[in-house]
């Protein structure tokens, strides 16, 4: 097939090259869509389909760079900015993203669908403010269904108002009694129980219309386990978390063999750490550990620091690895993307790192970066950040596990439904850890919960020491701050620091010996 000239017509060139890619004859579709590029209609959607004919051909730089092309050329339509900003997020590129879903076109436009849409991105993207905005902008026009009154409950969750959050939830299981994120959403507020409030029933209920093989059924006996355990039904509690880490296991890949090889991998890394002035800007500090370690807790801690915002769990550190790599992927590390890391420039990486976070610091001196499993990317962050420091949340292994095998997580940590797998990664993460401290001793401080929970003006004098940010008294009163929380721990940030979850494995102690067995040593 030949090559085609471009015409007078640009539409008839889009055309042709579309007819291109369904033929699949990529590379005169890309010559194609490569002179479109000039043409302002076209521009940003051509740089798209390059983006994804990049990613097709196994060039990951191009396609995120053919994405960012994209953002750059992009016009005033709302359609063609939510095309742009839906790439955006899956190539990780978050500002960029941001930018164009909070763009005054989308607010102003008179497609409904697309302002909601977009207000889902923001929420899935953990940006409950913004996304708000744009999924109430979406009801005052007339947009109903349950999955947007689903969002705006979960943002109101995120925001710190759980009265109002309970409200929307409960609205959109009126219009579908049936809808799992809902229901689960539901039992992380930690309502107290009430006689009659009917949550036991709904969920049984829900249970047996959906059937055990349904997608949804995990979720749910997730949220039954929280309701049955609140109300000290202890042995119902269990069942209920049983069926569901069996059937949520089987619903999840996880390759044992795969992650012991990466972190033999990373153990045999013996490289030193970068030195080197501060580069300008805000400077990150990374809250990391094992998830459900009291990293939300920390880093909300941090947040009521007039010098820090808490950014949250951000996914670009990983993210801006595969771009130097040249590796596409999910947003954690693998063996193969740990095996190219070693030949990346890490001063690249640092650099693209800062260009895309520092703006979360809202012009103050610092900011954090809570993405536990980030303990993964030490010998990597310690190489392109000099400056940045790493906190390293530390709680008692017991609870620590029993607390995530009890956390449903959505395309998350797939080793959290085993007992017996979950000992060994935490075993291995333990092992990985202090051979990072045995490396780094500078750069990584050990923050304990226990020790937090039961003197955190103490702890938090240790913490700003070691991040070199001065002195503020009052710190620990997180339940004072207004800002989101957008994690699986959003409704216990709402309250002062206390150490009610200490031992909290006890109440199933009987029922936790296959993790105390693999955990051996560890099992206290």
């Amino acid at each position: 097939m030949q090559d085609p000239t471009p015409g007078p017509d640009p539409a008839s060139l889009w055309d042709q090259a579309e007819r291109l890619l369904a033929a699949r004859e990529n590379a005169q579709a890309e010559a194609a869509y490569r002179r479109l590029t000039g043409v302002p209609r076209f521009a940003p959607l051509a740089h798209l389909r390059l983006s994804l004919l990049a990613t097709a051909g196994g060039r990951h730089r191009d396609a995120v760079d053919a994405a960012l092309a994209a953002y750059e050329t992009r016009i005033p339509d709302p359609g063609v900015l939510e095309l742009v900003a839906t790439r955006l997020f899956a190539l990780g590129e978050t500002r960029a993203m941001f930018s164009c879903a909070m763009d005054v076109a989308v607010l102003r436009g008179s497609n409904v669908q697309v302002v909601a849409d977009l207000g889902k991105l923001l929420a899935n993207a953990y940006f409950p403010a913004e996304a708000l905005q744009l999924l109430e902008t979406a009801r005052t026009r007339g947009f109903r269904n349950p999955v947007l009154q689903f969002l705006i409950g979960l943002c109101r969750m995120y925001n710190g108002e759980p009265g109002i959050a309970a409200r929307e939830l409960e609205r959109s299981l009126e219009r579908n009694p049936d809808f799992a994120p809902a229901h689960r959403a539901l039992s992380k507020l930690r309502r107290p129980p009430a006689e009659g409030d009917g949550r036991i029933e709904q969920l049984r209920a829900s249970l047996a219309r959906l059937g055990e093989q349904h997608r949804d059924a995990p979720v749910l006996l997730y949220a039954l386990f929280d309701e049955l355990d609140r109300r000290e039904r202890r042995d119902e509690a269990w069942q209920a978390l049983e069926q569901g880490m069996r059937l949520r296991r089987a619903q999840v890949q996880y390759d044992s063999e795969a992650e012991q090889a990466l972190f033999e991998h990373l153990g045999s890394l013996r490289v030193p750490a970068a030195t080197g002035a501060a580069p300008p800007g805000p400077r990150p500090i990374f809250i990391v550990g094992m998830p459900r370690s009291g990293t939300t807790l920390l880093e909300r801690m941090l947040g009521n620091h007039r010098d820090v915002a808490d950014a949250g769990e951000l996914q670009d550190f990983t993210r801006q690895l595969r771009w130097c790599a040249d590796l596409a992927g999910p947003p954690y590390l693998d063996l193969e993307l740990a095996r190219r890391a070693e030949s990346v420039d890490f001063a690249e990486l640092g650099n693209r790192y800062l260009a895309r976070t520092q703006w979360r610091a809202k012009g103050r001196a610092a900011y954090t970066d809570k993405m536990p499993p980030n303990f993964l990317n030490i010998a990597y962050i310690v190489r392109a950040l000099p400056h940045a420091r790493i906190l390293h949340m530390v709680r008692g292994p017991m609870d620590t596990c029993f607390s995530n095998l009890k956390e449903w997580f959505a395309g998350a940590y797939p080793h959290t439904y085993d007992q017996a797998e979950m000992a060994e990664h935490f075993r291995r993460y333990r092992t990985l850890m202090a051979h990072w401290r045995a490396q780094y001793p500078d750069r990584i401080l050990d923050v304990r919960y226990d020790e937090l929970v039961a003197d955190p003006e103490a702890v938090a004098t240790v913490v700003l020491e070691f991040c070199g940010l001065p002195p503020h008294p009052g710190i620990s009163a997180i339940e004072t701050r207004a800002g989101s929380a957008a994690t699986a721990s959003a409704s216990q940030v709402l309250e002062p620091v206390h150490g009610r979850y200490r031992d909290h494995w006890r109440r199933y102690e009987d029922r936790l010996g296959p993790l105390r067995e693999r955990l051996g040593a560890l099992a206290y």
